[in-house]
């Protein structure tokens, strides 16, 4: 399961779920779209090389439409019980307040297998504050509080590698390791296991 796939489209056998919404559509009706944004997760924001920088920040939220295979939610997965071998969610799960962040670890457990594998990447906004301070780059704020892309475009929560590594295993999963960051703007990229049930 690829959670909050916005304008990334993992075609390496990930289900791709994003909130029903106007730009948002299914594969099923538009094919173009899966053909503008495929990727993998190995090249993750391939398609995104060019506004993915600070002056392509500068600009203002892009307001393309995306593609999906299936509508969901953090609170209501497009899967049944136990069906997922991995749960992928990159610059999504900071949208969700504490009591969301909860319901939401409740439902990856749900669907994942005993020993799968939940892999997520927030903002780092302690690394991004210190680089706030030290390059002045101003277009760092909306790295900490979000695009603003109406309701949905805040980041409700502030992580740091402890207190995102406390709140996951608090909910029953198991610490693997540390990934690359991949992002263009600092951010904190980890993996951890389900225990079992």
């Amino acid at each position: 399961m690829h959670m909050g796939c916005g304008t990334v489209y993992l075609t390496d056998e990930y289900i791709n779920v994003d909130v029903a919404s106007p730009r948002c559509f299914l594969a099923s009706e538009r094919p173009d779209l899966i053909e503008r944004y495929a990727t993998t997760s190995e090249a993750y924001y391939a398609r995104h090389q060019s506004h993915a920088t600070f002056d392509g920040f500068r600009s203002g939220p892009r307001e393309d439409p995306y593609v999906c295979d299936h509508y969901g939610r953090w609170d209501c997965f497009p899967c049944r019980d136990g069906e997922a071998d991995e749960v992928l969610a990159r610059s999504s799960f900071e949208h969700l307040s504490q009591t969301e962040a909860q319901i939401a670890l409740r439902e990856v457990r749900r669907v994942l297998k005993d020993g799968g594998i939940l892999r997520l990447s927030v903002p780092d906004h302690e690394r991004a504050l210190n680089l706030l301070m030290e390059t002045r780059e101003l277009i760092l704020v909306t790295h900490l509080l979000g695009p603003r892309r109406g309701v949905g475009g805040y980041h409700m929560q502030s992580y740091t590698k402890d207190t995102l590594r406390a709140t996951i295993e608090a909910s029953g999963f198991e610490f693997i390791a540390e990934e690359p960051d991949i992002h263009t703007s600092p951010a904190i990229c980890m993996q951890w296991r389900k225990t079992q049930s």
